[in-house]
């Protein structure tokens, strides 16, 4: 079986708004909702864990996504940093999930051919991320200051979906449980616990609400034929 745990417990303080961005809006339906379509209706994955917030753990949303998404498994609340709430939804993974993918609730264009090369991906080779070539140079800028310009080829910008056979995900957890802040998704992870990672080409629609600016660029893409 192949479980996916999608993430939207943060506070998301970029985002400034008093509503929380997984709820934002777009055309009408909440952020959130656009990737929990998606999950829900790709026939490759057999259930679903949605992270939130304590908060939102008492709101109507939740018998709301229960009632509307069958897939889901079970709505938990998230940790003090992104892996906590990671850990908190692999958990409550069926156990007979030998594949777990985890989503940013954030990326709303998720699509099913990405998703699916994940999964082949991750079958193969127990670890699997899609990420996409930078366009451009990459400075370092520090107090609105550039210090300095990383010119090593190959630099590439990850997405999730990423996938992982459920017992990589025991592992890394257990080698790095102690220090779960310090590591802003779990390929990093893989990384400090010399478990090699695959990378399969990401998708440029696949992006992640992170400003107001970013709302702006969803909003674009609904309306053309790209998503």
């Amino acid at each position: 079986m192949t479980g996916c745990v999608i993430v939207a417990a943060g506070r998301g303080v970029r985002f400034k708004s008093n509503l929380p961005k997984i709820l934002f809006p777009l055309d009408g339906i909440p952020v959130i909702e656009y990737s929990l379509r998606t999950f829900s209706m790709c026939s490759l994955i057999d259930e679903i864990v949605l992270v939130v917030n304590k908060q939102m753990m008492e709101s109507d949303y939740v018998s709301k996504w229960n009632g509307e998404f069958s897939k889901i498994r079970e709505i938990v609340a998230g940790g003090a940093c992104r892996e906590e709430s990671v850990f908190n939804g692999i958990s409550r993974c069926s156990k007979k999930c030998d594949i777990i993918l985890i989503h940013d609730g954030a990326r709303p264009f998720v699509t099913e051919s990405l998703i699916s090369s994940v999964i082949k991906g991750t079958k193969k080779y127990g670890a699997c991320i899609p990420a996409y070539s930078v366009n451009g140079s990459v400075k370092l800028v520090k107090r609105k200051r550039l210090v300095s310009t990383i010119v090593e080829k190959g630099i590439e910008v990850a997405q999730t979906p990423q996938g992982f056979k459920r017992e990589i995900l025991e592992k890394i957890f257990l080698t790095c449980g102690n220090q779960l802040n310090k590591y802003p998704d779990e390929s990093s992870m893989c990384e400090q616990s010399g478990i090699s990672v695959y990378v399969v080409s990401g998708e440029i629609t696949n992006i992640k609400i992170t400003t107001q600016d970013d709302v702006k660029i969803a909003l674009s893409l609904l309306n053309t034929d790209s998503v």
